[in-house]
């Protein structure tokens, strides 16, 4: 392996990783962050997701300039057993299915509007194995509230692309919509912080809140209903533009004093802040190529 492939491996893993831990670093309400645990969640288990979680980036970004092989959630049931070998729970599980092929491919494109296409073509090739990983992690989690849905148990299903395992979840599921669609909420999340409208971080609760006021939290949704979902959403919708500490802080005990976590939200905003840094790492990187291509 080259030096220069090591090093751009490098830089795409510490960037996804740095997602993560912006998005948990930064407030928002009803999710663990560095200013509180929440029910099954802790901030710290968090960090040592996102940390053990690069290791994993840095492979597939290899794996995938390498040839080696083309599978991605290979690294999902190996995650996890790591994990709880180091004593602690995977906590950012809907991320990592998000990031996981973007580590795969940034390194095959030149800027995020490239990255999104690759995304769309990629995710649609995605074969029965990564359902087959995808399913086994679920039982190793024994996540019941993800399994079930109104007619079925797809822990049970067998011998299906991924993409068609997509298909099934979309409507219940929103990582799994978010993915069908072309990371559509994604890249809808990044656009909004790039509006750089309140400073990074009220723009990353603005993009949070957003989210949460347009698309009902489904994991919300599978734990306690479309009702209280709805109920979550309108209540955001009552938000200022640029949020204010005290709104932050009324819709945060709203929500933890009723054991509401808006889980999947905060996975779209770890993707978001993904494609932000990696706009500005393929920026500064084109902008370095282009003036050593003048140079010569």
């Amino acid at each position: 392996m080259s030096e220069d492939l090591s090093s751009l491996c490098n830089d795409i893993a510490f960037i996804l990783s740095q997602s993560t831990l912006m998005e948990a670093y930064v407030f928002k309400p009803g999710n663990a962050n560095r200013f509180q645990d929440i029910k099954n969640v802790k901030f710290l288990d968090i960090i040592k997701s996102s940390i053990l979680s690069e290791n994993y980036y840095r492979e597939l970004c290899i794996r995938k300039k390498e040839g080696k092989r083309s599978e991605i959630y290979d690294t999902l049931p190996r995650i996890i057993d790591d994990a709880r070998k180091l004593g602690f729970e995977y906590q950012i599980f809907g991320t990592y299915l998000l990031l996981a092929p973007i580590a795969y491919i940034a390194l095959s494109v030149s800027n995020v509007k490239e990255l999104r296409e690759q995304l769309m073509i990629m995710i649609k090739e995605l074969g029965e194995n990564e359902s087959k990983y995808f399913l086994q992690v679920l039982t190793k989690l024994n996540l019941t509230y993800l399994g079930k849905m109104i007619e079925i148990d797809y822990r049970k299903i067998n011998n299906i692309k991924f993409y068609k395992l997509l298909e099934i979840s979309k409507d219940y599921d929103i990582v799994a919509y978010n993915m069908f669609n072309g990371y559509s909420i994604t890249y809808q999340a990044y656009n909004i912080i790039k509006e750089n409208l309140c400073g990074l971080e009220k723009d990353i609760q603005r993009a949070f809140i957003k989210l949460l006021s347009y698309y009902p939290d489904t994991l919300i949704f599978k734990k306690y209903g479309a009702l209280i979902a709805l109920k979550v959403s309108k209540y955001a919708r009552t938000i200022s533009e640029c949020p204010t500490d005290d709104e932050l802080k009324r819709f945060n005990q709203f929500l933890t004093s009723n054991n509401l976590n808006p889980g999947a939200t905060a996975d779209l905003i770890a993707s978001a802040l993904a494609i932000y840094y990696l706009d500005e790492w393929y920026n500064k990187k084109n902008s370095i190529n282009s003036r050593l291509s003048v140079c010569d």
